[in-house]
């Protein structure tokens, strides 16, 4: 029944934020969506997600946040899982197929604030000077658990994040990265199965 409830609900809320999905998703728990008129939210075929304390066993819970500012693109691809993840989208957020993030896992392409402290300190704080850049994750990349992404990232194919990793700067196809900061560990061997 939560599923059922979860799908008619989250159905609803794309359809108010003028999110463009496929009716296969399947969804536990409820997301938050701030999708501005003037951004874009794009769901791909075959989209999980797991969505707040009663549908992500993994700590840390909390609902999916899918936000796109003002000439924001938030694009996920096809058959792509996430699990309690904020995705917050001022320039574009771009997601291959294939591709599994862990819980707790935020990705952001801008700044959110001024780096000049006479911006970010004035009354009403000034936005000047906010970068945004695009963050584009290839297909097949998985990223672990409790990861932040920081704008400008590219991702590549089959690449992996190790969980708790901060990464502000891209990593190559097929390869392994993790850390604080995220660094480069080995490449991803592919394993033949017997």
């Amino acid at each position: 029944m939560a599923r059922i409830y979860s799908w008619i609900i989250t159905c609803f809320k794309f359809y108010l934020n003028g999110v463009k999905f496929h009716a296969d998703f399947i969804g536990f728990g409820i997301p938050i969506l701030d999708i501005n008129m003037q951004g874009s939210f794009t769901i791909g075929k075959r989209f999980r997600f797991n969505s707040g304390k009663y549908h992500a066993m993994g700590g840390r819970q909390q609902q999916c946040y899918f936000v796109a500012a003002k000439g924001g693109q938030l694009i996920i691809g096809d058959n792509v899982g996430v699990t309690s993840i904020a995705l917050i989208c001022h320039n574009k957020i771009s997601i291959g197929n294939n591709v599994k993030i862990g819980i707790n896992t935020v990705i952001y392409d801008t700044d959110f604030h001024s780096l000049d402290a006479r911006m970010r300190n004035s009354y009403p704080e000034r936005l000047d000077g906010v970068k945004s850049k695009p963050v584009i994750i290839h297909d097949g990349a998985f990223i672990g658990g409790h990861t932040t992404i920081l704008k400008g990232v590219t991702i590549g194919k089959n690449a992996i994040v190790g969980a708790g990793s901060v990464v502000f700067e891209s990593i190559p196809d097929e390869q392994v990265w993790a850390g604080n900061p995220a660094r480069y560990i080995r490449d991803n061997y592919v394993y033949e199965t017997a």
